[in-house]
C-alpha cells in the first residue's frame, strides 16, 4: 500500500466539487478561445504523462510518488475547471 501524501487532498476536494458543479449544468462567466482551451487539454495530457512516469519511478524514490501524485492531483483540478468553462 502506497501512502497518500496530505498536500493533495485540497486539489481532490475542489476538483470533485468543480466536476460535480459541472455536472449540474453550471459554468463559469469566462469566453476563452477554443484554442486556449486546446492548449489547456494538452496541459492535462502533459501533467498526466508526466505522473505517469513519476509513478513508475517512484518504486526507486518515495518522493516521486508524491510528485506524481501532485502532478495528477494538478491535472484533475485542471480538467475540472476545463469542463467548468462555457462551451
Amino acid at each position: 500500500m502506497w501512502p497518500i501524501y496530505p498536500g493533495i487532498l485540497g486539489s481532490y476536494t475542489i476538483a470533485m466539487i468543480g466536476y460535480a458543479a459541472a455536472l449540474s449544468g453550471y459554468r463559469l462567466p469566462l469566453h476563452i478561445p477554443l484554442w486556449v482551451q486546446a492548449v489547456l487539454e494538452l496541459l492535462v495530457l502533459y501533467l498526466v504523462w508526466k505522473a505517469f512516469k513519476a509513478t513508475t519511478g517512484s518504486r526507486k524514490a518515495i518522493l516521486r510518488l508524491f510528485n506524481a501524485q501532485t502532478k495528477i492531483a494538478n491535472a484533475v483540478l485542471l480538467q475540472a475547471f476545463i469542463l467548468l468553462l462555457p462551451h
